[in-house]
């Protein structure tokens, strides 16, 4: 006997994501409501539940650029109904300038109520607007509107709901305000923070949208309440049909995981490579954040003192931070309100610093193949001094500067003398290094390339007459390099350092060209400036 089982419903979801610095004549331009849509956009796909190819995100963008997504956000959510079963959610974010009537797009204004409307008409089952703007809560306010039941739309699940749900980051006559500590809208920067963990207050690692509003909803009115510029508070307006919540963010399989020490009291976590500040933590039993393998930098509080330092994230790792790989730091943060105008700007002095030392300063000494040797056939094999100082960023990838000064035929107070040449030489190149953080030890990996100078002193036969007298001469050579560093952090700024590369130069000795094989080896220390 068989029974048939009934299908299961999926949900798929469409994101319109806009963010937009300018505004009309009179008001400043936004520092950060493009790159919070940026970032917006990528916790959706990250951690949302949204393809990559839903996401229509438009930053810089005019009125008629939003039409024609809506129009297309239309026609997918009409592809995904074709499917029996299938519901369809539709996500929008708005960053940038609005006068509590409409959102403003480089000068051109789009009334709520007809961006309202453009959502109604795409035909999603439910709708979620985030409105991130001055006076936002005058725009999607209704008459008569509430804070519904709880409500949920999973990942992917068999629920029959429909509806819309508005955010906004103000009250109707408040201005929304945005720093340089955070990069980008306080509102914004919270909920993302919520978003990728802080909110998930029920440990069951699902962000629903109403942990993200509450988490949102406190930290900025906390942030804010000692601003001179002013509190900010948040609202919202819920019309749902359905049971449970709506989950916005699930974090059971991030691609990585950061865990920051216990006792922070304040957690801040910035992306390095596109230097944004992407996610918050405030003091609690929540450590975690789901991110994107990559390179970050932490700035965490503890007893009044701000620490930072910077780490790596692999695929699929999950890297725990000890307070011994920071180190302490200073700064100050500007705060400026989306709208502009008077009193636009405060400067909040602050016990806090930039997320990581800038940049390592490293010296060393060790051994390499002395150069007289291989100009001489049938010379012994020889080694001799050489002296590294180098330049390169304290930690992730980036650009290397080397110095290298090699002693002519010198090892342990010894003089080489082969065939009455000596040969030494001072290099200079610049390179590009990817680096790996494990904890206390450090690997980098990359290539160099510059160029030398070498000196050649001995008997030497004149140019002109070939007789042999005693001369110094000199030449400049290309370099090519690849270079292994390897550094354990012994003390706060300061760790230990170990650098092996092999280079290779070309040189006219005598009329003739010849290939220097270059190996060395230093050992010494380095320094976070």
């Amino acid at each position: 006997m068989l029974a048939a089982l009934p299908a299961l419903a999926e949900t798929r979801r469409v994101a319109i994501v806009v963010g937009n610095n300018a505004g009309s004549s009179g008001l400043q331009p936004l520092r950060y409501a493009e790159s919070d849509a940026g970032k917006f956009a990528r916790v959706m796909v990250e951690l949302g539940d949204v393809s990559p190819d839903d996401v229509l995100l438009l930053q810089g963008r005019r009125v008629a650029d939003l039409e024609r997504a809506v129009t297309d956000a239309r026609e997918r959510v009409a592809m995904f109904k074709k499917v029996p079963d299938t519901r369809a959610v539709l996500l929008f974010y708005f960053s940038g300038h609005s006068d509590g009537e409409a959102i403003e797009l480089g000068g051109e204004n789009l009334p709520y109520a007809r961006l309202k409307a453009m959502l109604l008409g795409t035909g999603a089952d439910l709708r979620v607007a985030i409105v991130d703007a001055c006076k936002s809560g005058a725009g999607f306010r209704e008459k008569g509107g509430h804070p519904s039941d709880p409500f949920v739309i999973k990942l992917s699940d068999t629920l029959v709901a429909s509806g819309e749900a508005f955010i906004t980051s103000s009250a109707a006559d408040e201005s929304a305000l945005e720093s340089t500590e955070v990069m980008g809208s306080y509102f914004t920067h919270n909920f993302i923070s919520g978003l990728r963990g802080g909110a998930d207050t029920s440990g069951d690692r699902l962000v629903t949208l109403a942990e993200a509003y509450r988490f949102a909803y406190d930290r900025t009115v906390s942030a804010t309440s000692v601003l001179p510029i002013g509190v900010q508070h948040p609202s919202y307006d819920y019309r749902l049909s359905g049971q449970g919540e709506l989950v916005l963010a699930s974090l059971v399989k991030p691609s990585a995981t950061l865990v920051v020490p216990e006792g922070s009291e304040r957690s801040l976590v910035t992306d390095v490579v596109r230097d944004q500040v992407i996610v918050e933590l405030p003091p609690g039993p929540i450590r975690e954040v789901a991110l994107a393998p990559g390179q970050y930098g932490l700035r965490l509080m503890k007893g009044g003192q701000s620490f930072g330092g910077r780490v790596s994230l692999l695929d699929g790792a999950r890297r725990v931070v000890r307070w011994d790989e920071l180190s302490l730091q200073t700064s100050s943060v500007t705060v400026a309100r989306k709208g502009g105008g008077e009193a636009a700007e405060a400067v909040v002095e602050a016990a806090e610093a930039k997320a990581a030392k800038p940049a390592v300063f490293s010296l060393g000494l060790g051994p390499s193949r002395d150069l007289s040797d291989l100009l001489i056939p049938g010379s012994s094999l020889g080694l001799s001094w050489v002296l590294r100082a180098g330049f390169e960023p304290s930690a992730g990838h980036g650009l290397t500067v080397s110095l290298l000064g090699q002693l002519p035929g010198m090892i342990g107070g010894r003089t080489i003398e082969a065939g009455g040449l000596n040969v030494g030489g001072v290099q200079a190149r610049v390179g590009y290094r990817w680096a790996f953080d494990f904890g206390r030890l450090w690997l980098g990996a990359g290539p160099e390339a510059g160029g030398g100078v070498w000196f050649e002193t001995g008997t030497l036969p004149d140019p002109q007459t070939q007789v042999l007298e005693q001369r110094t001469e000199a030449a400049l050579s290309p370099v090519l390099a690849a270079r292994v560093t390897a550094r354990f952090k012994l003390v706060s700024i300061v760790s230990l350092c170990l650098d092996g590369d092999f280079a290779a130069g070309l040189l006219v000795v005598n009329g003739a060209v010849a290939f220097l094989p270059l190996p060395s080896a230093t050992l010494g220390v380095a320094v976070e400036l």
